[in-house]
């Protein structure tokens, strides 16, 4: 029994939504926080934040967000939202957002056009991870799914801004 279920209508009314916060957390010290929609909008939210020794054992904001996109004959469809300074959202993947069911893990099911899409998040019990699974539900072409993580590495009392120097390499 699912109980909690928001659907379509709530979650693209940004008032309501970004009001609702979820966090979950694990015997590790580390925990996943942020709005039903995946938007975060305070500094303590991210996807893994995380107690680092080496630091003095505060917790370190280390994996900001996961954004997922679709495509499909062409045409990118992003579900990530972020806010910005001031009132700004970008990209808009909220208005995708078909329901939001929280039963023991919380998953979200995205519509775009033909494509149905779904991601639960889960943590690990005694480690600092989290685990996302994305099911394709349903896709009436080929569909490529690309992930594009936001990593933050900083505190969770602090703020930071790009860094120009960071190696972004990676190996598909």
């Amino acid at each position: 029994m699912t109980y909690l279920n928001l659907e379509k209508t709530k979650l693209v009314n940004l008032e309501y939504s970004l009001s609702r916060e979820v966090i979950r957390t694990n015997r590790a010290g580390s925990y996943s926080s942020t709005t039903v929609i995946g938007c975060n909008t305070r500094k303590y939210h991210g996807m893994l934040v995380s107690p680092i020794d080496h630091f003095g054992g505060g917790r370190f904001v280390l994996l900001s967000s996961l954004d997922i996109s679709l495509v499909q004959h062409q045409q990118v469809f992003n579900l990530g939202i972020h806010k910005y300074q001031g009132s700004h959202f970008e990209p808009k993947g909220h208005k995708y957002m078909e329901s939001y069911e929280m039963e023991v893990t919380p998953k979200r099911v995205y519509r775009v056009g033909g494509m149905l899409l779904s991601t639960e998040l889960l943590m690990v019990e005694a480690e600092d991870q989290v685990l996302m699974k994305v099911t394709l539900m349903e896709a009436h072409s080929p569909t490529l799914i690309r992930f594009k993580p936001f990593l933050a590495f900083r505190s969770i009392h602090d703020l930071t801004h790009q860094n120009m120097v960071a190696n972004t390499r990676y190996e598909p």
